[in-house]
């Protein structure tokens, strides 16, 4: 095999890969509220979803550009698993109108993308600026991979790996799928891919049905890149990913088989190019491509709301995920006519902040004594979802008073908001304790063996208290106030003990000072997320959240 080729491969995805883990940190970072609405907005239903699928593919002219963006934002949660699968569907209408319609490649503004992400990254004073240096220089890098992997693999016409794979591909429809999803993973551009395609027809005596099953097989490419480009990311863009890859393979391969009836179904098109054999395929083959996408979008926008529902009911633990998305589910501006719903939606938003505190939690005690770089992923994930949440909880009951008159309703709220808050610092709390761990791990602090015995059970403690609270938010019961004070009694001895044990290992020079401050501020978070747990109970205990 051509080592350019091997060399442009390897290099090609490992730009993307870093590219894409770049951007999708960039989006993370960058989509603040006003973004996220603008896109709400662009994709609030299917037809709108549709349109801007269609038009970021145009502007990108690489369908498998559009495609990882779709993820990059599915997995930066800007959008939901309903919007993202709908999206999907019009990058596939977009990657065919770039047939029709060519446009400016996406090699042209790699390079200026990457030093533009530079400067911004490197030399912006403003955070928010050196955010979207991470953002840009995730996109050009990605960019640049995509060019390199183009690059490699042409011109395709004299390559030494057709003389290796003339024969074997090309003899059956399904081979020749293969094949061509196999060119669709190396150029990027729909546009490329059939100009390649119908030069192995014009040179190689390639017939149009194996150049059909090629073009179809291109589709597969592209949902092949999707599922690279989840890797790494969160679970629910993995998932995206694979459904994605299991509507196009449900489309495509039945279409490779009516690949011979797709021709004979377009006579008309025999008249065009003059009777010149490459122009008249190539317009065979761009329009199998635009009924392919047609077919594929349509099924994928049919099946998006079902398949959303799959994704978003899930609840168990996963990795650490309890919500694929970081956005409210349940909150809907135009149930607020109705108060008593509305009242019962943000309730059920306030059980699912609890849901991810819960895990948040878990998360934390398991990299306290055993550390993953994958959980700390988690744990940031997770932190974004409470605060999303909070912010459009927060927001949702504030209209739901203005719009209610409702005494009950006005009496329920101000608990619900104190309810809220307390589970968003709770996040904040946890997010302390993972710094803490991070810094710990980084400076090569080591505690002692007595230290860590402390810590374990002062996290255990907490976890019972923690999990006490989490069945009351959950379950609605209200606790006594006998309840209360015992959780409190036990939380408080344990923190007097360590208090102790601690000081007696200061005093004895075994804590040093780095030591011991990290020791401070791991114990003070941990009493600090038992406080916030205490506050859910006396609210549980006010009656404030009675369902």
């Amino acid at each position: 095999m051509h080592l350019n080729l091997v060399e442009g491969a390897l290099g090609g995805i490992g730009l993307f890969l870093l590219g894409m883990r770049l951007m999708s940190e960039g989006i993370r970072t960058v989509a603040d509220n006003r973004i996220r609405a603008i896109l709400a907005a662009c994709t609030s239903n299917r037809l709108y979803s549709l349109f801007f699928g269609a038009v970021m593919s145009l502007a990108l002219n690489s369908v498998s550009a559009a495609v990882i963006f779709t993820i990059g934002l599915a997995n930066g949660g800007v959008l939901t698993a309903f919007q993202a699968m709908n999206v999907l569907g019009g990058v596939l209408i977009g990657a065919s109108l770039t047939l029709h319609l060519p446009v400016i490649p996406y090699s042209l503004v790699a390079t200026p993308l990457v030093f533009i992400g530079v400067l911004f990254k490197f030399f912006a004073r403003r955070r928010r600026l050196a955010n979207a240096g991470d953002l840009l220089l995730g996109a050009g890098l990605l960019f640049l991979g995509l060019t390199l992997l183009e690059g490699s693999f042409k011109p395709f016409d004299s390559h030494p790996l057709y003389g290796v794979i003339s024969d074997v591909f090309f003899r059956y429809s399904y081979l020749a799928m293969l094949f061509g999803a196999m060119i669709s993973c190396f150029v990027q551009s729909s546009l490329s891919s059939a100009t390649i395609v119908a030069a192995l027809a014009a040179g190689h005596q390639l017939s149009p049905v194996m150049a059909g099953s090629m073009v179809l097989g291109g589709f597969i490419g592209v949902a092949a890149i999707a599922g690279l480009a989840s890797v790494g990311g969160r679970s629910v863009s993995r998932r995206i990913a694979a459904i994605f890859i299991a509507i196009t393979i449900a489309v495509i391969v039945p279409l490779v088989a009516l690949t011979p009836s797709l021709l004979d179904a377009l006579p008309w098109l025999h008249a065009l190019g003059a009777g010149r054999v490459e122009p008249q395929l190539s317009r065979q083959l761009t329009w199998i491509h635009t009924i392919a996408s047609l077919v594929t979008a349509l099924l994928i926008t049919a099946l998006s709301g079902l398949f959303s529902r799959m994704l978003g009911g899930g609840k168990g633990y996963a990795g650490g995920e309890v919500s694929p998305q970081p956005r409210a589910d349940y909150l809907d501006s135009r149930i607020l006519n109705t108060p008593t719903l509305a009242l019962e939606q943000a309730r059920k938003e306030i059980v699912r902040m609890m849901s991810v505190a819960s895990y948040m939690y878990a998360d934390i005690r398991e990299i306290l004594f055993d550390f993953d770089a994958r959980r700390v992923e988690t744990v940031r994930q997770h932190e974004q979802v409470l605060d999303s949440l909070n912010h459009e909880i927060t927001i949702f009951l504030a209209d739901l008073a203005r719009a209610s008159s409702n005494p009950e309703i006005h009496y329920a709220i101000p608990g619900l908001l104190q309810t809220v808050t307390d589970l968003e610092h709770i996040g904040d709390r946890c997010e302390d304790i993972l710094d803490c761990i991070i810094d710990r791990k980084e400076t090569g602090v080591i505690f002692s063996e007595g230290a860590m015995e402390d810590l374990k059970r002062l996290a255990e403690t907490v976890s019972s208290t923690f999990a006490g609270t989490a069945e009351l938010v959950t379950d609605g019961r209200i606790p006594d106030d006998g309840e209360l004070r015992a959780a409190k009694a036990v939380v408080r001895t344990v923190f007097e003990e360590i208090k102790q044990t601690h000081f007696e290992r200061i005093s004895s020079g075994v804590c040093p000072p780095r030591a011991t401050i990290l020791f401070t501020d791991l114990t003070s978070a941990f009493i600090r997320i038992a406080e916030l747990c205490w506050n859910l109970m006396a609210i549980q205990g006010r009656k404030t959240y009675e369902r």
